[in-house]
């Protein structure tokens, strides 16, 4: 049986769930995110830059003969003069074609068949088109997401009537999210305003439906705040909004830092020292600096590809215990591609402590390793002992996991390990990847045994790992 080892939570979560999550901000944007409508914005338009290869609406990578439009040129001109059965037909031939991603132009038709359709005749189609039970790539998903989003766009308050009458997260959201790009005091206002039950559900939509590239929340954090001070429950911890509600107020937040980073930064601080609860006993600005550390990583999240400067002014204002591994990661990527290697080690060599040292590390690392990863590989020979050089070697591994779609899985891991350039990096390497869990029923010497390293070697990491270290 291939042992399995588990990596462990603050490994996972700290560092290798940060990368994931913020791929992008490592190396230059060539996927961008999925939106719901297969690469339709909310007002119809195309938008191809939105859809990942293999999603719905997606252009396929491989190299076909593209079908013959749906849609004559007299047609496609008309779509809304077009009685409602063939509109429905038509609809649901280009979201096929779109599951099976044989054409990019079936984008285009698509997204120009919406811009076409009133409220009333997209409400219809709406209706009329039936999904069918059991199948997971069924056209009618796709015309539904098109739909909705043309529904939202048009007309976002009886969108959300509609959604809140059938309990229907997705119409909710979407309807939200289309007021949230208006005034994103008012969509808060909207959710606070749900059943609690939808509230969740909606809340879930949003949180992969808030792009940081398109359609971004606006508004002013004033305001945001007088909603919030109003309900307090959107914001709360523990409540099932909280996720969704930080990304918006983050995006609004990083639109205000993107003229003026200062100010914006200062209106934060104001908005956490007027919605946090203190507890008793609980210092307040603790608890407010919890508060802006929630909303900054959002910011400096959407403010790496708008707005660089801001994004370095955000940062540097934040105190440590603000900051997070992902944002010191991110910095480190930043700097790195700006100025180079020197300037990103220096950045992590004034880190206060060796925790965020390894996660500079490890934003340097994985911008170096999409470069060229032999280099990179070769660059980490370089570097002396200490906390940098731990977090690069830790890359390895989770950049391995990541590439190979294989977390947890051993033999990727080992593998990744055998590239190493050096037999002193590799002992390091697999000394860090022993302390990990491993699965039950295979102990730390069968590890070791199956490791490709010399005997010495071998001796070594065990004499690494005894219990008690021999003197």
């Amino acid at each position: 049986m291939k042992p399995s080892i588990l990596i462990g939570s603050s490994l996972a979560l700290g560092a290798l769930g940060g990368v994931v999550l913020h791929w992008n901000d490592y190396v230059p944007d060539t996927t961008a995110p999925v939106t719901a409508s297969a690469g339709i914005r909310a007002d119809g338009s195309p938008n191809d830059a939105l859809v990942a290869p293999g999603a719905p609406g997606a252009p396929s990578t491989i190299a076909t003969e593209e079908e013959p439009p749906l849609l004559s040129r007299s047609e496609d001109e008309t779509f809304g003069s077009q009685s409602p059965e063939r509109q429905k037909e038509v609809l649901l031939k280009l979201s096929s074609r779109l599951l099976r991603g044989t054409s990019s132009g079936d984008q285009l038709q698509l997204a120009r068949a919406m811009s076409q359709l009133s409220y009333e005749q997209a409400s219809a189609l709406w209706e009329g088109i039936t999904k069918t039970e059991g199948l997971q790539q069924d056209p009618a998903n796709v015309a539904h997401a098109a739909l909705i989003e043309r529904l939202a766009a048009l007309d976002p308050k009886r969108t959300l009537e509609l959604g809140r009458k059938d309990e229907d997260p997705k119409v909710t959201q979407a309807a939200i999210l289309s007021m949230a790009q208006k005034n994103g005091a008012e969509a808060l206002r909207a959710l606070a305003q749900l059943p609690e039950k939808l509230r969740g559900g909606v809340a879930a939509e949003m949180r992969g439906g808030l792009n940081d590239s398109v359609g971004k929340a606006s508004g002013n954090l004033a305001d945001i705040t007088a909603v919030l001070k109003e309900n307090p429950q959107l914001i709360n911890l523990k409540s099932d909004s909280e996720g969704a509600v930080r990304r918006l107020v983050g995006q609004v937040a990083s639109q205000a830092a993107t003229a003026d980073p200062v100010k914006a930064m200062k209106d934060l601080r104001q908005m956490a020292a007027s919605l946090v609860e203190v507890k008793p006993g609980e210092d307040p600005k603790a608890a407010e600096s919890a508060f802006v550390a929630r909303i900054a990583s959002q910011m400096t999240r959407a403010l790496r590809s708008d707005a660089p400067a801001s994004a370095r002014v955000v940062f540097n204002s934040l105190a440590d215990n603000e900051k997070n591994a992902t944002m010191v990661a991110l910095e480190a990527s930043a700097r790195f591609r700006e100025s180079g290697t020197e300037t990103a080690i220096q950045f992590a060599e004034q880190q206060s402590s060796p925790q965020y040292s390894k996660d500079a590390a490890r934003g340097v690392w994985w911008s170096l390793a999409q470069q060229d990863r032999g280099a990179a590989l070769q660059w980490i020979e370089s570097l002396p002992q200490g906390s940098f050089r731990d977090g690069a070697l830790n890359s390895v591994m989770q950049e391995a996991a990541f590439r190979t779609r294989s977390w947890g899985d051993t033999e990727e891991a080992l593998k990744a390990g055998a590239d190493l350039k050096s037999t002193r990096s590799k002992v390091d390497y697999f000394t860090a990847l022993a302390q990990q869990k491993r699965g039950e029923g295979f102990s730390q010497s069968e590890f070791i045994a199956k490791l490709p390293l010399p005997e010495a070697e071998k001796l070594e990491l065990r004499r690494r790992l005894a219990p008690i270290p021999p003197k």
